[in-house]
């Protein structure tokens, strides 16, 4: 089958930005050794000089878009022309597109085309407005967790219809035998008494930079015995990528701040190829932010390689829960990151190779190009209805978490107020809450009124 995969994000012959990139690049070359004809057509960039080829898939970066995020389409009336013309030639090329991460809002130029789309985050608005407006004949999600929340998105905000939407988790090689060490050039060699501390993501605030600083900071205070050293990767300066991450320097102006100019070290950004060693290099990995991860490729990478990660109660991270060597954590509370840590730096090499059975269980990067092959490449289903429960159920809303007596909202990233009757009531009935008042206690009447108002609680839907 002629498969062309449409990229609203850049990709580069000799590096990868971010992890829906990574999986573009596993997923293409995947399926090109598995005989079908595919190209990926993706924005251009400055850096961009024609035509490139990665592992066999030809590669345009011919699409007149921004490179930089969030604002990809902020250009002139010509270039959108011309990329509309682009996606046009595609779509005559192939028998089936894929829009990866999608974010084609020029829908006139492939309409007729079969469509196949996947949706990597629920933050951004190109994602959102994706899934809302822009129509597709199947959707691909990485986790149960983004699938809920895009099915209650689309239900609550009025749409009587969606289209099937599949979860295909992302997928990860997990080496036969733990890889060798290797810290990035210019980062100074381990000595005996290191502690290194690992937080390899965008260099963007709400990955989890602060709270990565000030959880170290805490682990030096509680372990001084011990050199506590965390390495963050930062952009080029000349990088022009990203509108959302902070600079190097800022990186380096905040550790100062926080008390930490001795502990972080920074570094250059990091190809694929690179990453097992550095996985490897480290004690522990930290994914302590409050983005609201659909999936989160770095903690199975890093039990993958041998390390494990402490992470943040947030979004899809929560679905590690039963991954050992990976240590979940409320978002915020550095003291409980910081003891997790110290913890996580012991964890028994028989923890970790469980840990690493379990991913290569679930997560298998051969699992997952075989089924984006087989839902690519099949005849598509046609939209479900939606439907409105008629019972007096209310559920608790796929982006919030039960913390305590508290309830945690991924997108505000806080659990400010106690629901001490509603969260009990939650944890009795599997999620699920009676709304009607008269069955009710005045308390907890008044909490689930709260928490419905505020989007904790959300009508029960049905897909057929």
């Amino acid at each position: 089958m002629r498969i062309a995969a449409i990229s609203v994000a850049p990709m580069f012959p000799d590096y990868v930005i971010g992890g829906s990139q990574k999986i573009l690049s596993d997923i293409a070359i995947g399926l090109k050794n598995r005989g079908h004809e595919l190209q990926i057509w993706c924005t251009g960039t400055e850096t961009h000089e024609g035509d490139f080829d990665l592992s066999g898939v030809t590669v345009h970066p011919d699409l007149q878009l921004r490179g930089s995020f969030p604002a990809t389409h902020q250009v002139s009336p010509t270039a959108l022309a011309q990329t509309a013309e682009v996606l046009k030639e595609a779509a005559d090329w192939a028998n089936r597109l894929y829009l990866h991460a999608d974010a084609v809002y020029l829908r006139q130029a492939i309409e007729g085309s079969q469509i196949v789309r996947s949706i990597h985050d629920y933050v951004y608005e190109e994602a959102l407005l994706s899934t809302l407006l822009l129509p597709a004949d199947t959707t691909i999600v990485p986790s149960e967790y983004l699938k809920n929340c895009v099915e209650a998105t689309v239900a609550l905000t009025g749409k009587k219809s969606i289209e099937p939407v599949l979860v295909i988790p992302n997928g990860v090689q997990v080496p036969d035998s733990l890889p060798a060490p290797a810290l990035p050039t210019g980062i100074d060699a381990r000595a005996e008494n290191d502690l290194i501390l690992l937080s390899p993501h965008r260099p963007e605030s709400t990955k989890g930079i602060s709270e990565a600083i000030s959880t170290a900071v805490e682990v030096q205070r509680l372990d001084p015995v011990r050199k506590v050293r965390l390495l963050i990767p930062a952009y080029a300066p000349e990088a022009n990528l990203d509108d959302a991450v902070e600079s190097g320097e800022k990186i380096a102006q905040l550790a100062a701040e926080l008390g930490a100019g001795n502990i972080v070290e920074l570094h250059g950004w990091l190809s694929p190829t690179d990453m097992p060693g550095y996985y490897a290099a480290g004690d522990v990995t930290m994914c302590l932010g409050s983005f609201v991860e659909s999936f989160g490729l770095v903690p199975i990478e890093s039990v993958a390689s041998g390390t494990p990660a402490v992470c943040a109660r947030v979004g899809g991270l929560r679905e590690f829960a039963d991954v050992n060597g990976i240590t979940l954590v409320p978002y915020g509370d550095i003291d409980a990151n910081a003891r997790a840590v110290l913890a996580a730096a012991s964890t028994a090499s028989e923890t970790i190779e469980s840990g690493r059975t379990r991913i290569a269980e679930k997560y298998s990067a051969e699992t997952m190009i075989s089924e984006f092959e087989s839902i690519i490449t099949r005849t598509l289903g046609d939209q479900r209805k939606i439907t409105n429960s008629s019972n007096s159920r209310l559920a608790l809303a796929p982006w919030c978490d039960l913390q305590g007596d508290r309830i945690y909202d991924d997108y505000a990233a806080e659990a400010r107020r106690k629901f001490p009757e509603l969260t009990r009531a939650l944890q009795q009935g599997d999620g699920f809450v009676q709304s009607d008042p008269l069955l009710l206690s005045a308390n907890l009447d008044a909490e689930v009124r709260y928490a419905r108002e505020s989007g904790f609680l959300i009508p029960e839907f049905i897909f057929e």
